[in-house]
């Protein structure tokens, strides 16, 4: 056999493994996404949010759905935050892991937000699919502590009044990205916690 053919036949098989293993994590984590696919935020979107939403440093930045850790890193950069990040897809996970390793102040954690308190975030950013917005809203208003400001991609937050809806400089990433404060943002206008 030539060696083309063998050189052809092991990078096709490598990308169906690849192929296979994407598909295998998104299934397994289908309990708790709902369907949620791993979508890396565009380089636009990050840059709009971290423009627009300034935090200071030790800010606890809490990313429930981090991805490859993308919003993390730069907020980190950017602002010298804590970050945190939760992940359930165990590709994307690793991918974080990878293109975290070293950064001092960013902890990635192979674990359901749903089963974490976000009581310490300053900030909490979040893309997330639609029918799950509900239940994000429900936790983090029971949650947050007052001042804390929320910040979701594409979806909002039902019966949360934005602050701000902003919409990247892209024809094709201009989706809206919502602002929300909290309490005065969430259904019931006011905190129950103190």
């Amino acid at each position: 056999m030539p060696t083309w053919v063998l050189i052809a036949l092991v990078l096709i098989g490598g990308l169906i493994t690849v192929k296979f293993l994407f598909a295998a994590s998104i299934v397994t984590v289908f309990p708790i996404t709902r369907g949620a696919m791993f979508h890396p935020s565009a380089s636009v979107r990050v840059k709009t949010f971290l423009d627009r939403v300034s935090m200071n440093p030790g800010d606890l930045l809490v990313d429930i759905g981090c991805g490859d850790g993308r919003v993390l890193r730069g907020a980190r950069r950017c602002y010298g935050v804590r970050a945190l990040g939760f992940e359930v897809n165990p590709i994307a996970y690793l991918m974080a892991r990878l293109r975290t390793f070293g950064m001092k102040g960013i902890e990635i954690r192979y674990s359901d937000f749903w089963k974490s308190a976000l009581d310490e975030a300053d900030v909490v950013f979040c893309y997330l699919f639609p029918d799950v917005m509900k239940r994000v809203a429900d936790k983090l208003e029971t949650e947050l502590r007052p001042g804390a400001r929320v910040v979701s991609c594409n979806f909002p937050l039902p019966g949360w009044k934005p602050l701000e809806v902003l919409h990247p400089d892209s024809s094709l990433h201009g989706d809206p990205i919502y602002l929300y404060r909290f309490p005065d943002a969430c259904r019931s206008g006011s905190s129950e916690r103190s």
